[in-house]
C-alpha cells in the first residue's frame, strides 16, 4: 500500500515574497535598459536644483541659508512623491493597456508578487534620485546634510511613508487612464498643481491661505514640511511656517491614513486582466 503524496504548497507569504524579489530585480533590468528614461528622471529633479540655485542670490535674504539649502527639501519631496504617483502609475497603465498584464495573468506569478516589484523598484528609483539629488546639492551648492539622531530619523520616517504612500497611491490611480497614450497626461497635471500649493517652490507661509489648507490634505504637503524639518535650521520653523511648527505628527497621521487608503482602493481595482 502506498500513502499519496503531495507536491510542495507553492502559495504563501514566504513563496509571494521571493518571487516579488525576482521580479524586483527584473523591474530594475527593464528600468535601466532604458537608458533616455532613467536619465531624464534622475536628471529633471537635478535640472531645477540647478536652476533655482543658479537664477536666484547665493543666500536667503537675513539668512546665512543658501538658495540650493531651501530648494533641496522640496525637490527631494517633490521626487519622492513622483517615483510613485507619476512614473508607477504611468507605467501601470501602460501594461494595462498594451496587454503586459493580460499575458503576466497566464503565469503563476502571483499579482501580489508583481506589485512588491513595481513597489520596491519605486523605493529604489525615489532613493536613486534623492542620492543624486543630495551629491549635486553638496558639491554644487554647499548643502549641510543632516547628522543628528533626531534628523535623520526623522528623514528616515519621512521618506519611508512618503514613498510608501506614493508607490500604493500610483497602483490605486493607474485604471484611471483610458488608454497608455493618455497616462502621463492623466497623472502630470495634478502633480505639477499639489508642487505649487505645497511649499516645493514657494515658501510656504507666502500660499494664500485657501490653498495651504487645501495642500494639507495630500500627502506631498507633509512630504516637502518633513523634509525642510531636517534640511532647515530651527528659525525657518518659527518664520515660515503656519502657527510657527512643521506639524510632524499631523504629517505622520496623513501620510499614514494615505498609505492605508491608497493600499484599500489598489487591493479593490487592480488585477492582472483588467484592461479597457
Amino acid at each position: 500500500m502506498t500513502t499519496a503524496t503531495h507536491p510542495p504548497a507553492l502559495a504563501g507569504p514566504a513563496h509571494t515574497a521571493r518571487l516579488g524579489l525576482v521580479r524586483t530585480r527584473l523591474e530594475m533590468i527593464g528600468l535601466l535598459r532604458t537608458k533616455d528614461a532613467v536619465i531624464f528622471t534622475l536628471a529633471l529633479p537635478v535640472m531645477l536644483l540647478v536652476l533655482f540655485g543658479a537664477i536666484f542670490s547665493d543666500t536667503l535674504d537675513g539668512t546665512t541659508v543658501t538658495v540650493g539649502q531651501w530648494f533641496t527639501p522640496g525637490i527631494i519631496a517633490a521626487s519622492v512623491l513622483s517615483a510613485g504617483f507619476v512614473n508607477l502609475a504611468t507605467s501601470l497603465a501602460i501594461e494595462r493597456h498594451d496587454g503586459t498584464l493580460r499575458r503576466l495573468a497566464l503565469t503563476p506569478l502571483p499579482a501580489a508578487s508583481y506589485l512588491i516589484g513595481k513597489i520596491l523598484m519605486t523605493f529604489l528609483l525615489a532613493a536613486g534620485m534623492t542620492m543624486t539629488l543630495l551629491v549635486v546639492g553638496v558639491v554644487a551648492f554647499d548643502v549641510d546634510l543632516p547628522t543628528g539622531a533626531d534628523d535623520l530619523a526623522t528623514f528616515g520616517w519621512v521618506f519611508l511613508l512618503g514613498v510608501t504612500a506614493a508607490a500604493v497611491l500610483g497602483i490605486a490611480l493607474s485604471s484611471l487612464p483610458s488608454s497608455s497614450k493618455s497616462a502621463a497626461v492623466v497623472f502630470t497635471p495634478p502633480f505639477l498643481f499639489l508642487q505649487f500649493i505645497s511649499g516645493v517652490f514657494i515658501e510656504f507661509n507666502s500660499i494664500p491661505p485657501w490653498m495651504r489648507t487645501l495642500s494639507g490634505i495630500f500627502p506631498l504637503r507633509w512630504l516637502a514640511a518633513g523634509m525642510r524639518a531636517v534640511f532647515l535650521p530651527d528659525q525657518f520653523e518659527t518664520a515660515a511656517e503656519p502657527g510657527g511648527s512643521y506639524q510632524l505628527a499631523v504629517g505622520a497621521a496623513v501620510l499614514t491614513t494615505w498609505v492605508l487608503v491608497g493600499f484599500a482602493v489598489a487591493v479593490r481595482t487592480f488585477n492582472f486582466g483588467r484592461e479597457r
